[in-house]
């Protein structure tokens, strides 16, 4: 886990206050502390990706916070289809070969209409 300090020191432009303000508007979510826990939230991997990413659309791509947080939920989505997409394939590559076969055929007949 990262801590905000870290996240900080990895992306230009973006400081602790930015951060926070950034999640405190959902678009990044760090791992939940409970209330009992002393402890600051611990940010992954994609959530350093993500800050980067809001700071780039905002500092040089120029899109306001409504535009970052209409193109995170896109991204969010894609991003959901693309793991749903991977677990069908995967049901289908454990199916029978004959029965790959037909779903296979059966997905090209809709492709072309």
């Amino acid at each position: 886990m990262l801590t905000e300090e870290d996240i900080v020191a990895r992306v230009s432009r973006l400081t602790v206050t930015r951060l926070r303000v950034f999640v405190s508007q959902g678009l990044i979510k760090p791992e939940a502390v409970s209330p009992e826990d002393v402890a600051p939230p611990g940010y992954s991997e994609a959530d350093l990706a993500r800050a980067a990413l809001i700071c780039n659309l905002e500092d040089e791509m120029g899109f306001n916070k409504d535009d970052v947080s209409v193109l995170l939920s896109l991204i969010d989505q894609i991003h959901g289809l693309r793991s749903e997409l991977r677990n069908f394939v995967e049901a289908v590559e454990a199916l029978p070969p004959e029965v790959r076969t037909t779903v296979r055929l059966r997905i090209e007949q809709r492709r072309r209409g």
